[in-house]
């Protein structure tokens, strides 16, 4: 090392890959080199100015102290969370997801399984499905019915109304309307006549 009278170098010095173990004192100016222990109470010194050991300040990681306030993440993402063990855990996306999957599973079970149970007590409109006895209609009625096309369809009393009129004579406040077939059979007890057209007895 270059030196001048002063004792100052005047010259670089190159350590190269090479350590000096040069026992050097503590710095006490600003342009003085420093060893480890003068760059350890300056760091030390720093972190105490800037409050960095207050438990308040930040958040261990060995879970020894809790959050003060509200975490801002600003759009960031908390990654690799675990999943949920407690009512008030943070979740992970794969938590509710898994959640949603067994809920719409188990809920097309039980759909399944009630629309099965279901097609055995009830009759579907589709006609589909066949009565197992005979159903009571408590007084109700039946509304909007077809006309019969087979001997074993329900009719409508308008229906059977209009087949009577077609093949009996029925009585009216008018009259009796219809013809009256006898089929060989007498009418007895027939009143006198006092009309026209009106049936006679034999004496």
């Amino acid at each position: 090392m270059n030196l001048d009278p002063q004792g100052t170098a005047t010259k670089n010095f190159i350590m190269g890959e090479q350590y000096y173990n040069a026992r050097l004192p503590d710095a006490t100016l600003e342009h003085e080199a420093v060893n480890l222990r003068t760059l350890n109470r300056k760091v030390l010194k720093e972190i105490r100015a800037n409050n960095l050991f207050e438990e308040k300040k930040y958040l261990r990681l060995d879970g020894q102290n809790q959050m003060v306030s509200d975490l801002q993440l600003n759009d960031h993402k908390i990654v690799r969370l675990a999943d949920a063990t407690a009512t008030a855990d943070g979740v992970n996306k794969r938590t509710p997801d898994a959640s949603v999957n067994t809920l719409r599973s188990e809920n097309e079970q039980l759909i399944l399984a009630t629309n099965e149970n279901i097609s055995q007590r009830v009759m579907f409109l589709d006609g589909t499905s066949l009565p197992e006895n005979h159903q009571n209609y408590n007084d109700k009625r039946i509304t909007n019915l077809g006309e019969p096309a087979e001997d074993t369809n329900a009719a409508t009393k308008g229906f059977i109304d209009n087949q009577l009129r077609k093949r009996t004579f029925h009585v009216t406040p008018e009259g009796v309307q219809g013809h009256l077939k006898m089929n060989n059979h007498r009418i007895s007890g027939l009143a006198n006549s006092t009309q026209n057209n009106d049936a006679v007895h034999k004496h």
